[in-house]
């Protein structure tokens, strides 16, 4: 097998930060971005993300694991690895690491190559082929699903759907230019950037947030790993719809089902299954939720929800 190849260095700065005082999803995403291109230039496609491009990628579907969370000033590395070649798609592995050397993050994508002019997928060059046989590798161990499963098919549903098994719609808003990639379609960290942006309103998941003691003593919510679905490519201008419902919780995890709808098709853009805790500011540990919260927690699951 092959080698991992360095592909990002830097740190995460205040600014890329949120109120849990870490480096907000939005942010782990734009990382590995840089990470992604770096690795498709250096394996040959070295005008992939040109403006005069002809041909680029497009992220089909991700996982990410949160492993010590990144803070302001912490230097940071990305290492990524091939998982897998078809003719027209590949799957990466990025590994995020703290400056001494522990996994900050993980991530896992499929990705495909795509011709810019009909946004289709088509055969990767020969040349990338066989640039990239020297980054095939295992997958690390602490980059696999914990709570989740690979063998997710993802249901895809319409917005009518969802209305029928009354998970609550608590977000919209209009794609911006700032979240427009290179392929003209919504970027997958601006994606995740519109589900932290909305958190405040997941209280079925959390109705911890309800109480304002609960805030006051310090604790709050984490994620601490996500499957992400892109089903239809938003666009500059797209309006959305995001709905959001508690899937199961116990007493250490709670799992979150999140889709955000184009408001005019009703079409499904964007799916996520997140697996959320209790966290501890203070701390900076998770936190196990009492008999009475995961009992709380039974009430508001919506049934029938599903990635």
């Amino acid at each position: 097998m092959g080698e991992f190849l360095k592909t990002w260095s830097g740190e995460c700065s205040a600014w890329e930060c949120d109120g849990l005082g870490h480096l907000n999803m939005r942010h782990y995403m734009t990382k590995v971005m840089q990470a992604r291109q770096m690795f498709f230039i250096r394996s040959g496609l070295h005008e992939a993300f040109k403006a005069n491009a002809f041909s680029s990628i497009r992220v089909t579907a991700f996982h990410i694991k949160y492993h010590a969370e990144a803070r302001p000033d912490n230097p940071l590395y990305i290492e990524t690895g091939l998982l897998g070649l078809a003719e027209e798609t590949v799957r990466l592995c990025h590994v995020m690491y703290h400056g001494d050397g522990r996994i900050a993050a993980t991530v896992v994508e499929n990705i495909d190559h795509i011709s810019l002019r009909t946004k289709s997928a088509f055969p990767w060059p020969r040349r990338f082929v066989a640039a990239v046989e020297p980054y095939l590798v295992e997958q690390p161990q602490p980059s696999k699903p914990r709570n989740l499963s690979y063998e997710t098919k993802p249901w895809n549903p319409c917005e009518d759907d969802i209305k029928s098994i009354a998970a609550k719609h608590i977000g919209s808003g209009v794609f911006q230019p700032f979240e427009i990639g290179l392929a003209g379609t919504v970027t997958p960290q601006a994606l995740m950037g519109r589900t932290t942006e909305t958190i405040a309103h997941m209280t079925d998941g959390y109705p911890e947030f309800l109480d304002p003691d609960y805030h006051a003593s310090g604790k709050s919510g984490a994620l601490l790993e996500a499957q992400v679905f892109i089903h239809r490519p938003a666009e500059l201008g797209d309006a959305y719809h995001f709905y959001s419902g508690l899937m199961q919780g116990n007493a250490y995890t709670r799992q979150l089902v999140h889709h955000i709808f184009d408001v005019v098709t009703g079409e499904c853009l964007f799916s996520m299954i997140g697996d959320g805790c209790l966290f501890d500011l203070k701390a900076r540990k998770l936190i196990k939720a009492s008999d009475a919260q995961v009992a709380a927690l039974q009430n508001n699951i919506v049934q029938g929800l599903r990635v």
